[in-house]
């Protein structure tokens, strides 16, 4: 090789190194821009906390979020605040003590909750929430749960819609109460879930750690339910123009709780809940509009996902749980994605 070839070659090298270098400083300048990137409409996140804790325990929240008053917003939720919000309680401060920390996402996210103390809630799981939040018109948020004393967390929705309003996002109180009426029904029949399923289910002899993969599918069929029961709704208001029947909703209801397999774990009582909330949902403003629905769409994947995932690891038992009909979806459902992809077909 001679002189004018190898000189030639390094220059390449000398171009192929400065472009690698120009493109790692580029990448690194990107990733620095993402990960400081703030929300116009919010700026900070918003932590909530409960107006019943003292100074030592609020310093103690905060430090299970992970975070100093320097880079959040702090405000506080009180009895007064859990009265409008929920439409009960007493109006004492002294019992709020769950505490929340909320970051607006870019339209499109979803909901997503992480319990920080799993511990100190006691009664509402963090999957429980996510459907009513969306019922109560939440949108595109990623919620974080704590407490430093035990509580069973139901007052948690109370510190979200504190933080939304605080950052000018009004939140509907019908919609609101509506939503706290759905986290109480998920978690007592669910509850009724999971105890009949164990009894009828004794003979498996299912291990510790099986059982509790096996309860968390069962609530979380529940949850993926009540996604199915809103879509399903939703799809035959816009068929018809009106709104379903007693008969449309009882059938609407049965059909989901049978698609995933928890027909047999119901009682009769179960059952109305489930028809009774449905009507609410129909004819409460906002429920089943098409935001709605599209955060619940990006819900029942989450759903959907965990699920897998509980079964393959229960084997064959995991295919009990699921049931057969999860890959088909109901007359409505199926009749509203069609509608969905004509329009979009046409404008695309």
């Amino acid at each position: 090789m001679n002189v004018k070839t190898n000189n030639k070659l390094g220059n390449l090298l000398v171009i192929i190194a400065a472009l690698f270098i120009t493109m790692v400083s580029f990448v690194k300048n990107v990733t620095a821009a993402e990960d400081t990137v703030i929300n116009e409409r919010w700026g900070k996140p918003t932590v909530v906390l409960g107006s019943a804790l003292n100074s030592t325990q609020r310093a103690e929240t905060l430090e299970k979020f992970g975070v100093n008053t320097d880079n959040v917003n702090i405000d506080v939720a009180n009895g007064a605040d859990l009265v409008k919000y929920l439409g009960y309680g007493s109006g004492d401060d002294n019992v709020m003590f769950s505490s929340v920390m909320v970051t607006r996402e870019n339209e499109g996210k979803g909901i997503k909750v992480n319990i920080l103390t799993p511990e100190n809630i006691t009664l509402i799981t963090a999957d429980q929430y996510k459907n009513p939040l969306i019922t109560a018109g939440i949108a595109d948020a990623t919620i974080q749960v704590a407490s430093v004393v035990k509580v069973t967390g139901e007052s948690a929705l109370t510190g979200v819609y504190k933080a939304f309003e605080a950052n000018g996002e009004k939140v509907d109180e019908d919609r609101a109460q509506l939503a706290q009426e759905e986290l109480d029904t998920t978690q007592s029949v669910s509850d009724s879930i999971v105890k009949n399923a164990t009894q009828k289910n004794a003979d498996e002899n299912l291990n510790k750690a099986d059982q509790e993969k096996a309860d968390e599918a069962y609530r979380t069929q529940l949850n993926q339910t009540l996604v199915e029961i809103k879509q399903e709704l939703a799809a035959l208001k816009d068929k018809q123009g009106e709104l379903a029947t007693k008969a449309d909703v009882e059938k609407i209801v049965n059909d989901a709780l049978a698609k995933y397999n928890l027909s047999d774990y119901m009682t009769n009582d179960d059952v109305n809940k489930l028809v009774s909330l449905a009507e609410k949902y129909q004819k409460t403003d906002g429920v089943l509009d098409k935001e709605s629905l599209a955060q619940l769409d990006k819900l029942s994947d989450s759903f959907n996902k965990t699920v897998d995932k509980l079964s393959d690891e229960l084997g064959s038992f995991g295919e009990k749980i699921q049931g057969t009909l999860n890959d088909n979806q109901g007359f409505f459902s199926n009749l509203w994605q069609s509608i969905k992809s004509f329009f979009e077909g046409l404008f695309n």
